[in-house]
């Protein structure tokens, strides 16, 4: 036998076991992930209504539900800068740079935005649905 054919089938096995190893591994993957796929919840239809009741009126009642959501966002973001302005100025209160009168206008005006947004919020979720 030729050095040649010698080397041709040597690549010849490898290459027979490569598919092979590469088949059960393959198998054994896709045996073992089955289980895992047996009981998967049902996807929920979002919480609007939607303008219909095919894929249509699904996308824009999770459209409209994002949207909700994204207000939601914007209320946290809210809150959390009128409580470090609050922080702030108070800081400044007990350094003596800031009187408490501005502090307490600070913390009232924060708290009446606070709920101007939230209201906001509430009556734009209901235009929407």
């Amino acid at each position: 036998m030729s050095k040649f054919a010698s080397v041709v089938s040597r690549s010849v096995i490898k290459a027979k076991s490569f598919y092979a190893r590469s088949l059960a591994i393959g198998l054994t993957g896709w045996l073992s992930a089955k289980p895992a796929f047996a009981d998967l919840p049902t996807v929920e239809s979002p919480s609007s209504s939607g303008s219909g009741t095919g894929l249509n009126g699904q996308l824009t009642g999770y459209i409209q539900d994002g949207l909700v959501l994204g207000g939601l966002v914007l209320c946290a973001i809210a809150f959390f800068m009128v409580a470090q302005n609050c922080l702030v100025t108070f800081n400044e209160v007990r350094n003596e740079r800031a009187t408490w009168v501005k502090f307490g206008s600070i913390v009232v005006v924060g708290v009446a935005l606070l709920v101007a947004i939230i209201w906001l919020l509430g009556k734009s979720a209901d235009i929407i649905n």
